[in-house]
């Protein structure tokens, strides 16, 4: 499998956790309910990479759906992700607190590996820098904070108050790391009108606009 520049900056920290990774319990998924309009996420090759959303503008009808899907022909992740605010940014790496007695142990015996700890504000605990699942797998959070995860593949239907919205990384079909989520698409319905901005987490520059009549 031939990786571009950025999934090799990225993978050697993701791919082991991405191929224990499990979907937390609480899953939600709607099935399509109309034929969706098609946007890419990215595309091209390793040499000639299209690192866009592909219209990056479009229009639909209230009650209408996009389906975003990644052509690119190389090992390339994008996301599809719509926040309210900058606070709700989930980055790849974040820290977490635990207690001082906390033991971190590989379940691979022999493994040359060790978790990132940097000092904590408070005498009891330590703090742990870990892989962001709401960075990588499909999630909602409502406007009162409540996190759904989704299915992969899924249909999220949109109301305009989420706070965050991620599709997951969106990989080329067959091109997902082994073990990991093969998510390949990802489906929204978009139930009342307005104008909904978007970014690939992954490159954030990727923007798209989404103008719902």
């Amino acid at each position: 499998m031939k990786l571009t520049i950025t999934s090799k900056i990225i993978m050697t920290l993701l791919i082991a956790a991405l191929t224990i990774l499990v979907l937390p319990v609480q899953i939600q998924g709607q099935p399509a309910t109309n034929k969706a309009k098609e946007v890419h996420a990215g595309g091209g090759n390793a040499t000639s990479p299209i690192l866009n959303f592909v219209p990056q503008q479009i229009g639909i009808k209230a009650g209408e759906s996009i389906v975003w899907v990644n052509p690119t022909t190389v090992a390339e992740p994008h996301s599809v992700t719509f926040m309210k605010d900058k606070k709700f940014l989930a980055d790849f790496v974040a820290p977490f607190n635990v207690p001082n007695s906390t033991d971190f142990r590989s379940p691979q015996n022999g493994s040359n590996t060790e978790p990132i700890i940097i000092p904590s504000q408070l005498p009891d605990s330590k703090t742990v820098m870990a892989i962001n699942l709401r960075a990588f797998n499909p999630v909602a959070i409502d406007s009162n904070g409540k996190v759904t995860y989704l299915s992969p593949n899924g249909n999220y239907t949109m109301d305009g108050t989420e706070n965050y919205i991620n599709s997951g990384w969106l990989w080329p079909n067959e091109l997902a790391p082994p073990g990991g989520p093969a998510i390949n698409n990802f489906t929204i319905t978009f139930d009342k009108t307005g104008t909904y901005s978007y970014f690939c987490n992954v490159h954030p520059w990727m923007t798209g606009l989404v103008t719902v009549n």
